[in-house]
Formats: structure tokens, C-alpha cells, sequence
């Protein structure tokens, strides 16, 4: 009869660990929420690259970027 408790108190640990295992993977699971940067204007190869370092070192991907001098950038929302 003991060794029945044991095995229903391990199978109880197991379930609620798989609960809250499940609770937190669902939490991870949400999308991150973004925030987007959009930089015009004439940009000079010199200043591209000097802008595009600068954004970088910001946290900021490069998106798109346009043939009418359009760069896009995201992050996550901070």
C-alpha cells in the first residue's frame, strides 16, 4: 500500500511539473514586440556606413533598405 503512495505522489510531481513546465514554454512562446526606425535622405556611401555602425551598435537591424535612399530598421521594443 506505501509503495502505491509513492508511485501516485511521483506521478502528482511529475504532472505538475509538466504544468509548470508548459506555463513557462507558453510564456516564451509570444512574439517579441518591435519597434522600427526609418531613416531618409541622401546617404553618401561614407555616411552610410557610419550611420549603419552607429544604428548597429544601438541594438538596430537593418530591415530594408530602398533605392530611394530609405533605410528600415527594427528592434525589440525595449
Amino acid at each position: 500500500m506505501g509503495h502505491n503512495r509513492n508511485i501516485m505522489k511521483s506521478l502528482r510531481n511529475l504532472m505538475l511539473a509538466g504544468v509548470c513546465l508548459a506555463s513557462v514554454c507558453a510564456a516564451e512562446a509570444r512574439p517579441p514586440k518591435w519597434e522600427y526606425l526609418v531613416v531618409t535622405g541622401a546617404l553618401k556611401i561614407r555616411n552610410l556606413e557610419q550611420m549603419m555602425n552607429a544604428r548597429g551598435a544601438e541594438g538596430w537591424e537593418l530591415v530594408a533598405f530602398t533605392s530611394r535612399d530609405v533605410a528600415i530598421f527594427k528592434r525589440k521594443a525595449r
